[in-house]
C-alpha cells in the first residue's frame, strides 16, 4: 500500500519534473536569438504504478523525452528556397555588373556609335576628297573598336572575378560538409538519433548555408544521418560520417579556368558543368554560359561590320596618287584577326569557322590608313578623286540586311548592325530585368517559409513565461508535498519512540 516513503519518492518525481522542464524553457530563452534554433519542449510521463491488492498506486512522474518542434518537410522547403534564392540574387547581380557596357542614351553606346561611323561615311560622300571628313572617318572608326573593346573588357574583367569567386567558394563548401559530417556522426552515436535536438538544429543551419553556396539535395538516413548530394544528383557531399571534398583544377584547355570536381579515394568526378543552384552553380552559368554568349554576340558583330567595311572598302579606290595620278585598291579598312586577303575574319583552324572569341581585342584600325586616310577608298572609279560610288555604299551598309554573322558560322544572315545591336542590349537588359524578378520573387518566398518555420519552430516568450510559472508553482507544490510527508513521518517517529 501506499506509505509516507513512497510518498516522499512522488514528491521528489514532482521536484525532478519541474527543475528540468524549467531547465528546458530556460535552454529556449537562452536560445531565442540563436540561428537555427527550434524550440524544446519537456515530454512529461506518469511513473509505472505500484499494485497493492487490488488497488493501483502512482509513483510520479518523469521527463521522458525532450521534443524539438519542428517540422522536417518545411525545413527541406527552406533549403531548396534559399538554393535558389541564392542562385537567382547571384546571377543578377553578375549580370548586372555587365549591363553597363550595353546601354546607349543616344550620345554614347554601341548603337550611336555604329551610327556615327557610319554617318562619317555619308558626309565624306558629300566631298570625297576633304582632307577633315576622311580623317573623321578614321577617328569615328577608332572610337567604335574602342567602344567594342570597352564592352568586351568588361565581359572578359567579370568572367575573370567569377572565377576567382568559383575558387573562393570551394573551400567554404568543404568546410561545411566537414562540420555536417561530424554532426551526423554526432546524432548517430546517440542511442536515440532523434535526441540530440541541438545538434540536430547546428547541422540544419549548416545545410542551410550549405544551399546557399552551392545546389543540394538531402536525405536522411535511418541513423537520421544527412545524406547530400549536389543538385544533379552527379557527386556526392556527404555520405554519413564522410565528407567528399571539392577541389579545383585549372582547365587544361584554358589555363585561367577553374575546373570543379569532387574527390571520392582516388576517384575524381568533374561537376563543373553539373551545377546549377547556388551562388557557385550561378558562377559558373555566367562565366561558362551567360556572359560568354554575350561576349560571342559581340564578336560576331564586330567581325561583321568589319568584314563588311573590308569587302567594300576592297573594292573601291582611294585618292589618286598627286604625282602618279593612280589611285590604290583592295585596302583593308580594319586589321588583326582578319584574313588580308579576303577582309573576312579568320578562320580557327580547330572549328573552321571564323574566329569570333578573339577579335574584338585584335581588331584595330589599319596602320596604313590612320598614317594616311587618302587610303579611305570612298571612290568607286579608279583616278577620279571626287567620285563618292564607294563612300555611298559604305554609308549604306549601315541599313544593309545580310549583314552580321550571328550563326557564328561565316554566313551572313541578320541585320542591319543597328536592330542587331539594339536585340543584344535589348537581350541584356530583359535578362537582367527578369533575373532581378525572379531573385525578388524568391526572396520572398523564402522569406514567407522562414516565417513560417519561426511559427513552428521558434521561441515564444509568452508561452515561455506562462510555461515557466506553471513549472514554478508545480515545484513549490511538490516542495510543500514533501514538506507536509516529512512533518508526518516526524510526528510518527515520536509517535511511536
Amino acid at each position: 500500500m501506499a506509505n509516507l516513503t513512497s510518498s516522499l519518492g512522488i514528491g521528489l518525481s514532482g521536484l525532478q519534473v519541474a527543475q528540468e522542464s524549467m531547465s528546458v524553457i530556460g535552454h529556449n530563452i537562452a536560445n531565442i536569438n540563436t540561428p537555427g534554433y527550434s524550440q524544446q519542449s519537456a515530454v512529461l510521463s506518469t511513473n509505472p504504478s505500484q499494485a497493492f491488492g487490488n488497488l493501483q498506486f502512482g509513483t510520479g512522474a518523469n521527463v521522458s523525452a525532450v521534443h524539438a518542434l519542428r517540422d522536417q518537410f518545411l525545413n527541406l522547403q527552406l533549403t531548396q528556397s534559399l538554393c535558389a534564392q541564392s542562385g537567382a540574387q547571384t546571377r543578377s547581380n553578375g549580370l548586372q555588373a555587365v549591363a553597363s557596357a550595353f546601354t546607349d542614351d543616344g550620345t554614347t553606346g554601341l548603337s550611336t556609335q555604329i551610327k556615327n561611323f557610319f554617318a562619317s561615311y555619308q558626309s565624306l560622300s558629300a566631298n570625297p576628297t576633304d582632307a577633315s571628313l576622311r580623317q573623321n572617318v578614321v577617328g569615328m572608326a577608332q572610337s567604335l573598336l574602342t567602344e567594342f573593346k570597352s564592352a568586351n573588357a568588361t565581359l572578359t574583367s567579370q568572367i575573370s572575378s567569377l572565377n576567382q569567386q568559383i575558387g573562393s567558394i570551394i573551400p567554404q563548401v568543404n568546410t561545411l560538409t566537414s562540420q555536417i559530417a561530424a554532426l551526423n556522426t554526432q546524432i548517430s552515436q546517440q542511442i536515440d538519433p532523434t535526441s540530440d535536438n541541438d545538434a540536430v538544429d547546428q547541422r540544419q543551419q549548416l545545410t542551410d548555408q550549405l544551399a546557399n553556396l552551392v545546389g543540394i539535395q538531402v536525405s536522411t538516413d535511418s541513423k537520421n544521418q544527412f545524406q547530400i548530394t549536389l543538385d544533379s544528383g552527379s557527386a556526392t557531399l556527404v555520405a554519413g560520417q564522410t565528407a567528399y571534398k571539392m577541389v579545383t583544377t585549372p582547365d587544361p584547355t584554358q589555363g585561367n579556368k577553374l575546373l570543379v570536381s569532387v574527390q571520392s579515394g582516388s576517384l575524381s568526378t568533374n561537376v563543373t558543368d553539373k551545377i546549377s543552384g547556388g551562388a557557385l552553380g550561378a558562377d559558373m552559368d555566367l562565366r561558362d554560359n551567360i556572359l560568354p554568349g554575350y561576349q560571342t554576340q559581340l564578336g560576331q558583330i564586330a567581325g561583321s561590320l568589319a568584314a563588311q567595311v573590308n569587302q567594300v572598302n576592297m573594292a573601291g579606290y582611294s585618292l589618286p596618287d598627286a604625282t602618279t595620278g593612280l589611285s590604290t585598291t583592295g585596302t583593308l579598312m580594319f586589321t588583326g584577326g582578319i584574313d588580308p586577303a579576303t577582309g573576312l575574319v579568320a578562320v580557327d583552324p580547330a572549328t573552321g569557322k571564323p574566329n569570333y572569341a578573339t577579335i574584338i581585342e585584335n581588331l584595330q584600325v589599319n596602320a596604313a590608313v590612320v598614317s594616311d586616310p587618302g587610303l579611305i577608298a570612298a571612290s568607286s572609279t579608279a583616278g577620279v578623286a571626287g567620285d563618292n560610288g564607294n563612300a555611298l555604299a559604305l554609308a549604306n551598309l549601315q541599313n544593309k540586311l545580310q549583314s552580321v554573322d550571328t550563326a557564328g558560322n561565316g554566313t551572313f544572315g541578320s541585320g542591319p548592325f543597328s536592330s542587331v545591336v539594339s536585340a543584344l542590349i535589348n537581350a541584356v537588359g530583359t535578362k537582367t530585368q527578369a533575373l532581378n524578378t525572379t531573385a525578388t520573387n524568391q526572396e520572398n518566398l523564402t522569406t514567407a517559409l522562414q516565417t513560417q518555420k519561426n511559427s513552428v519552430s521558434g521561441v515564444d516568450l509568452d508561452q515561455s513565461a506562462a510555461q515557466l510559472l506553471a513549472f514554478q508553482q508545480g515545484y513549490q507544490a511538490a516542495a510543500q508535498f514533501i514538506r507536509t510527508i516529512s512533518q508526518l513521518t516526524q510526528a510518527l517517529m515520536t509517535a511511536v519512540s
